[in-house]
């Protein structure tokens, strides 16, 4: 048997272990920032380290630079730093076919329209429909636009389908693209109420009048996938200058999950996507049969359905224990009581999260009696239900929220604006059970808020804003809001975009706050929103978006 060699065994051990040690330090330090961690004891400290995506070490300055001195050094500049913002409710591929779409105030000039297209035309490929609102009624909008041409428009994109449309509908110009993709041509027919323009030799003008607006239909729009994966790009870098890195996606399907894999492979998908899907959907039945899928990649996971129970109150569509002033037309409720429970027992068994979208009392409350039957049938661990879009509810149902473990999730600028119709729609008496967020965080112990974009605001600074004040932020209309005692905090506020989203989606061992072992997502503030007074969510600005230790997002750029 042969002796070993110490002599050179030793020095081989030792040089093993310092190159373990230097593995093991991280690549970046972020430092003189004033970070908000959100850890279980919120903490505040200076600096971060990270390494490989993920936060390796958090504490003061002088210690980490000193401790890492490898490590590339990121100054703060003393700004505020806080956990990444998650949407809570979003639509991304909605969102990316909608990006191109601009709404104007007025008619400026031909030279401010052609800079507009022409950016638009570098920024989007071709096929992309790039369409103008002009909202401005005063400045004679439809008669600027009926001095341009369809010729204009093919000249400066002619790849593109471009439109120009006034807020009315009266009128609207498109490009040659952009007839053929919503099939005019010139033996097209006008609609009854409208016109079709054509010249005296039959040719298309590009002129639509009245109804027949009505055919730039969204619905024509056909996207090829390598569209659709370049606009998803664009968007999702959208969402990186509101500081959001993460959004619960309630319209995810077959084609946007390939399209987001596809993005995730090629390292173009820098923000995290919980994908929710819809009951009834084939999508839905497709996952409901070979069960769940987490955090592909670290970038989308595929764990949830949603059902809508209600709809919209501004449509008259939410379920309301005091009647509308006028019957509506549409019956409120999108499913019955014995439809909601055969899908919660389905969606229980094979362990996915369960959505319910219930806006009015009466729908919260047919809700929970639902929940409560299956709960004690079934009995779920861990399930963390919740009810989205939770707008009007009585005290003693909310009070029902900690029992049965449901999760609260609220659209703050739609209660705000829901706030000024009730009168118009329906008594008044439905203002007692309007946006009771403190009571509801005060009964579940957890809430979360989410925009609803691209139909509403995307900035969370501005949603956080209604929390913590109850007013809109048009501070020059005087109106009187009712619970006034419904504000949350500040700090609540901002974990409802940060720690509770995470938790909701099962990732609160990963995500949410800045503590070590939870990937390096947080934002860059230009303000310490949370050492002054509410009114300076409005002017804060995200200076930077960290996604995985790398800067995504920079407003200095």
């Amino acid at each position: 048997m042969k002796k070993i060699n110490l002599f050179i065994v030793i020095p081989l051990l030792l040089i093993v272990v310092m190159l373990s040690s230097c593995s093991k330090s991280p690549e970046t330090i972020y430092v003189n920032g004033k970070i908000y961690t959100f850890d279980k004891d919120n903490n505040i400290v200076e600096a971060v380290a990270v390494k490989e995506g993920q936060i390796y070490e958090t504490g003061k300055s002088d210690e980490l630079k000193k401790k890492f001195e490898k490590a590339e050094v990121i100054d703060l500049q003393g700004k505020t730093v806080v956990p990444g913002f998650t949407d809570s409710d979003g639509s991304l591929i909605l969102f990316a076919q909608n990006l191109s779409n601009m709404n104007l105030q007025k008619f400026e000039s031909r030279k401010a329209i052609e800079k507009i297209i022409t950016d638009s035309k570098i920024r989007f490929k071709p096929g992309t429909w790039i369409g103008l609102m002009f909202y401005g009624g005063e400045e004679a909008t439809a008669d600027s636009i009926a001095e341009l041409s369809r010729k204009y428009l093919d000249d400066i994109a002619p790849e593109h389908c471009v439109y120009l449309i006034d807020v009315t509908y009266n009128i609207a110009l498109c490009n040659s693209a952009m007839l053929n993709a919503i099939r005019i041509t010139p033996t097209s027919e006008s609609p009854e109420n409208g016109s079709i323009e054509k010249d005296d030799a039959g040719e298309l003008t590009g002129f639509l009048f009245n109804d027949a607006t009505s055919l730039i239909n969204p619905s024509f729009r056909a996207y090829t996938k390598e569209n659709m994966l370049s606009l998803v790009e664009i968007a999702s870098n959208e969402l990186l200058k509101y500081g959001i890195v993460g959004v619960q996606d309630r319209t995810v399907n077959k084609e946007s999950i390939t399209l987001f894999r596809q993005l995730i492979d090629s390292n173009k998908l820098p923000i995290r996507v919980y994908g929710i899907l819809s009951s009834g959907d084939e999508t839905y039945k497709e996952y409901i049969t070979k069960g769940i899928e987490k955090d592909y990649k670290e970038k989308l996971s595929v764990r949830s359905v949603s059902i809508d129970y209600d709809g919209a109150f501004e449509y008259q569509l939410a379920s309301m224990f005091v009647e509308y002033k006028t019957k509506n037309k549409v019956n409120p409720s999108f499913s019955s009581d014995e439809a909601l429970e055969e899908f919660l027992i389905q969606a229980y068994d094979k362990k996915f999260q369960v959505n319910i979208k219930a806006v009015g009392d009466k729908a919260v409350n047919n809700v929970l009696n639902v929940i409560e039957k299956v709960q004690k049938a079934k009995n779920p661990k861990d399930h963390r239900t919740r009810i989205e879009h939770l707008e009007f509810a009585k005290k003693e149902d909310i009070a029902r929220l900690k029992n049965l473990g449901v999760i609260p999730s609220v659209r703050p600028e739609v209660v705000m604006e829901d706030i000024q119709i009730v009168p118009i729609i329906t008594n008044e008496a439905n203002f007692q059970n309007m946006g009771m967020w403190k009571l509801m965080l005060e009964s579940a112990g957890i809430i979360n808020a989410g925009s609803d974009f691209p139909f509403q605001q995307i900035n969370p600074l501005v949603q956080m804003y209604y929390l913590v004040t109850r007013q809109l932020a048009d501070t020059t209309e005087k109106l009187t809001i009712p619970n006034p005692d419904q504000k949350i905090s500040i700090t609540d506020a901002l974990k409802a975009y940060t720690v509770w989203p995470s938790y909701t989606a099962f990732e609160e061992e990963i995500r949410g706050s800045i503590e070590k072992g939870k990937y390096a997502d947080f934002v860059v503030l230009s303000e310490d929103i949370l050492t002054s007074q509410p009114q300076v969510l409005l002017k804060t600005k995200v200076l930077k978006t960290i996604v995985a230790g790398k800067i995504v997002y920079s407003a200095e750029k």
